[in-house]
């Protein structure tokens, strides 16, 4: 069987809508005007740098995610800490990412800006790790040769809302110790025992490598609903792991954007990718751990059917979280890196392994489109339909006309314009223009 020929041929025409309404999201939320003198002030006012004397080296820990003005957080830090005299230099801190491999996480740095060039420090990477301690009554806990040569090492970490499970900590610079710092081995321990394990594990690993390491502390961006960098907290050693990072969680999760409607029948994705979120989409966007539908467990929008059509270019292939969507395309499945994506799949363990397989799968974004109208459950006419380009970027969307009265009864939603769906062969044309699918070969 060869998928993409037997799908060529395969349609269930549906009466998809001629016109789309652009909407407009507002959003109260603060935003750093000068991330230099952020990352300046995190590091002196905090502590971080107490322990360090002129000539020290400092190993600069960055990881894999899509942060708002990663680069400029960690050229910043680099700046401060030649200042003051030291020696840094970066390490990438992203357990499996880039197929465990030392080429491909500085291949995911650079894609995030992150190069020797535009830092100004030479980039040390190695999969090497050492066992550093154990967690009490919990497994031992590792730390990366090329951060433990360094006479500090501290981290930058984003604090924010995890994508799987829900606790005071989440993802922060207490998970990033372990998974960060640990590299694969770190991340595969973590990660076998789902959201349990990190709910039991991240304090007192915390504990650990503030006692038994290098490790200084952590420059910590929180993001505004635009996905912009709200605050930057500078957190000690002793502070990781404790209620000073769980206070930024929860300012975390009152920033995060959200798709504003109780219930929509379809929601189309243009982009996914692990860039935007671990799992290619944020569930805390979507609404949704696994298939089925989960909304009396998770997120705050009951969405039925999910639609991806494309993947970020920065994913560079690994579509760990397309599980979670229903319908896809060749355009997609054209892309897949399957062992990059097995890779995190099998290290994350059970949520990203059942997350991490094929949808039902069309030939183009029209065929796509028609199916999920096709399978929402709800009259075609009445559907619910939102096109978001990617479950970070939701100020700016659009909408079918079934939702245009609770777009005008909401609060923070205003209608912008209308814009038109269209296709060309299968492809979509508006709201976006979309790349052309090769031909089948």
């Amino acid at each position: 069987m060869n998928l993409l020929q037997d799908i060529q041929d395969i349609r269930f025409p549906a009466n998809l809508p001629d016109t789309l309404l652009e909407v407009h999201q507002t959003f109260d939320t603060p935003q750093v005007d000068d991330i230099h003198a952020a990352v300046g002030k995190a590091l002196t006012q905090s502590g971080i740098m107490a322990p360090m004397q002129p000539g020290d080296s400092v190993a600069v820990g960055a990881g894999s995610r899509g942060i708002a003005n990663l680069a400029a957080i960690v050229r910043a830090a680099v700046d401060h800490l030649k200042a003051a005299g030291m020696k840094p230099y970066v390490v990438p801190a992203m357990g499996s990412h880039g197929g465990a491999t030392v080429e491909g996480q500085k291949e995911i740095l650079a894609g995030m800006g992150v190069t020797e060039e535009a830092i100004g420090v030479e980039i040390r990477a190695t999969m090497e790790v050492a066992e550093i301690g154990n967690i009490p009554n919990g497994p031992a806990v590792c730390q990366g040769k090329d951060s433990m040569a360094a006479d500090h090492a501290i981290l930058v970490s984003r604090i924010k809302p995890h994508t799987d499970f829900r606790s005071h900590l989440e993802s922060g610079p207490s998970k990033m110790c372990v998974i960060g710092w640990g590299k694969q081995h770190g991340a595969s321990m973590m990660h076998s025992g789902g959201g349990r394990n990190f709910q039991m594990y991240l304090e007192p690993a915390a504990r650990v490598y503030e006692t038994n390491t290098n490790f200084r502390g952590a420059i910590c961006p929180v993001e505004n609903a635009f996905e912009d960098t709200a605050l930057i907290a500078g957190l000690t050693a002793a502070e990781v792991g404790t209620k000073t990072e769980a206070d930024l969680l929860v300012k975390a999760k009152d920033y995060l954007a959200q798709i504003p409607f109780d219930a929509v029948d379809i929601l189309v994705v243009r982009d996914l990718g692990k860039n935007i979120s671990g799992t290619g989409m944020d569930t805390n966007v979507i609404s949704r751990l696994s298939i089925p539908r989960q909304p009396e467990n998770f997120g705050k929008v009951d969405v039925a059917i999910i639609t991806v059509l494309d993947l970020t270019e920065e994913t560079h292939g690994n579509v760990s979280g397309l599980g979670l969507a229903n319908v896809t395309t060749e355009r997609v499945f054209r892309k897949i890196d399957w062992q990059a994506t097995y890779m995190n799949a099998v290290t994350s363990g059970i949520f990203s392994a059942t997350r991490s397989h094929l949808p039902l799968t069309f030939a183009d974004d029209e065929r796509a489109l028609e199916v999920a109208l096709r399978i929402c459950a709800e009259p075609q006419d009445a559907a619910k339909i939102v096109f978001i380009r990617d479950t970070l970027t939701l100020e700016d969307f659009y909408v079918s006309p079934s939702l245009r009265a609770e777009v005008e009864n909401h609060p923070r939603l205003t209608i912008t314009g209308e814009t038109p769906l269209t296709f060309t062969n299968g492809v979509m044309q508006t709201p976006w223009q979309m790349e052309p699918i090769l031909e089948y070969a």
